[in-house]
Formats: C-alpha cells, sequence, structure tokens
C-alpha cells in the first residue's frame, strides 16, 4: 500500500505525451476517496468556506489548519506540469500526488495564484480562490497500479498524523454514513477503535510520532495482521460492493459506477497513455 514506490515506471509515459499533460491543471484526492469524487462531480470542487454555506456534505475531511497545502477555508489546491518537473517527490505535487491517486483534469480557462492561505510546500502548486465550477472538469485520471486494485487494498488515508486521531477517523465515519444512507454497526465502529488503539500505542513509543506514522502502520500490521487503514479500506469494499451489487469491486469498477460516463476517464500505464471512456 505503499504508493510512491510506482512513480519511476511513468515518467516514460508522462514524457511521452507531453502535450497532453500540459495542457490541464490537476487536482488529486489523496485520500482516494470516491465518494468525495461523487461530490465533486456534481457540486465542483469547493473550499471549505462554500461547502459549509451550501450545507453540504463535508467529505473534505482535511482541515486547513492541518494540512497546509490542500484545500483551505477559501482556496482549491492544484498542480500542474511544466518543463521543469524533476519528478521530484519532496518539492513536487505533481508526481507525489498525480502519479500516485486519482486526479480531476481541470481547463486551464481559471484565475489562479501561487499563494493560497499559506505559503505552498511545493514549487508546481497553484491555487484558485473560492470553487471550480464542475464544467472546468475535462476528465479523470488514474495510474493503472491504482485501477486494479480491489477497494480493501486501496490506501484510503495520506500518511499524515493529522489522520490518525479521533476526530479524524470520527469525522469519517460521520461522511461515510452520510454518503451511503447507512448507520455502521456497533462492531464495525469497535473494530476501528481498536485498531485505532493499537496504532497510537505504537506511535507513542516514538520521539516524534508525526515523522514516523508510516513505520507505526508497517508495525502494526506485522503485530496484528492488519492496520488501520485495512480497517477502514475493508468498510468501503463493503459498502461499495452493496451499493454498486458487485463483488469484490476494483478501484476502477467503482470510479466507472460514480462517474457514470460524464467525463472522460484517463489510465497512465507504463508504456502508453490509455483512455478507459
Amino acid at each position: 500500500m505503499d504508493k510512491i514506490r510506482d512513480i519511476n515506471k511513468y515518467i516514460a509515459t508522462v514524457k511521452g505525451n507531453e502535450d497532453f499533460f500540459k495542457s490541464y491543471y490537476y487536482h488529486s484526492l489523496i485520500d482516494l476517496n470516491l465518494a468525495k469524487l461523487d461530490s465533486i462531480i456534481k457540486n465542483g470542487l469547493l473550499s471549505k468556506q462554500p461547502i459549509q454555506q451550501k450545507n453540504l456534505p463535508s467529505l473534505y475531511t482535511h482541515d486547513a489548519n492541518n494540512f497546509d497545502f490542500k484545500n483551505g477555508n477559501t482556496y482549491v489546491s492544484l498542480t500542474q506540469y511544466t518543463d521543469g518537473c524533476e519528478f521530484n517527490t519532496m518539492f513536487e505535487s505533481f508526481p507525489l500526488h498525480t502519479l500516485t491517486s486519482l486526479s480531476l483534469l481541470v481547463n486551464k480557462d481559471i484565475n489562479i495564484t501561487e499563494h493560497g492561505e499559506r505559503e505552498t510546500f511545493f514549487d508546481d502548486e497553484l491555487f484558485c480562490f473560492n470553487s471550480i465550477p464542475n464544467s472546468k472538469f475535462e476528465g479523470i485520471i488514474l495510474p493503472e497500479h491504482l485501477s486494479t486494485l480491489p477497494i480493501s487494498q486501496v490506501n484510503c488515508l495520506p500518511d499524515d498524523l493529522s489522520c490518525y486521531t479521533k476526530s479524524y477517523l470520527n469525522h469519517w465515519i460521520g461522511c461515510m454514513q452520510r454518503y451511503f444512507n447507512i448507520t455502521l454497526p456497533q462492531e464495525t465502529i469497535k473494530d476501528i477503535k481498536t485498531s485505532y488503539e493499537q496504532l497510537w500505542d505504537i506511535l507513542e513509543e516514538y520521539e516524534n510520532p508525526d515523522r514516523w506514522v508510516q513505520s507505526a502502520i508497517r508495525t502494526q500490521r506485522s503485530q496484528y495482521g492488519k492496520d488501520l487503514k485495512d480497517v477502514l479500506a475493508n468498510i468501503l469494499q463493503n459498502l461499495w460492493a452493496k451499493k454498486f451489487d458487485i463483488s469484490n469491486p476494483t478501484y476502477m469498477d467503482v470510479l466507472m459506477k460514480v462517474n457514470n460516463s460524464q467525463l472522460p476517464i484517463y489510465e497512465i500505464k507504463q508504456k502508453t497513455l490509455k483512455r478507459v471512456i
């Protein structure tokens, strides 16, 4: 579930299709949440403020105070591919996010700025004030290693410590219950709580837990057979399977259903760029 390992094999595909990749801005869903994508397709890309004003389900579960370089209170985060891209995942959001997660292709005919609420961490990051209407969406793009994964194997939590708090998980549970119109069984809630406590028992042994989330996740999986990401991904597997009556759905299976042929879907493959629909 370490998505970073797959970046290098896509570099040749990007360089071989530079005209395509330079034609758009990109907004990546780094938590890979297809319920969030459904909301975005219907309502456009919204910063926190208009989400609250319209009383929409807050599927944008990242708080601007903790996620400096993601959606904020009044800005939407974007990235771009340029001639100067060095495919450096420390300083460029295009390789780190666009080549590892699902992204929306955004028409470049919008007003952008290089600064959002705070200074960006990435050289190629841009911001659009307030919102981007869905009329500006030109498609969806994702790497092939993600599209073929069963939902139960999709990494559904970013590796930021802020995603491993009680408040985040409670918000995640609330969003999923609202979207799928269900109440999760108490046994399922108990499983999440148990897994959360296991992980934090490990994290609290570290001097700087913010830097060691990935290590703690690996330790939890080794000790208990599954980690917190696995628990949440298995819940989503069951919810999507029931919603669309699909046995063991892959990420692409669910994406096709959520998209419902509204936008072109592109797959970044190791040797080519493929339009799926």
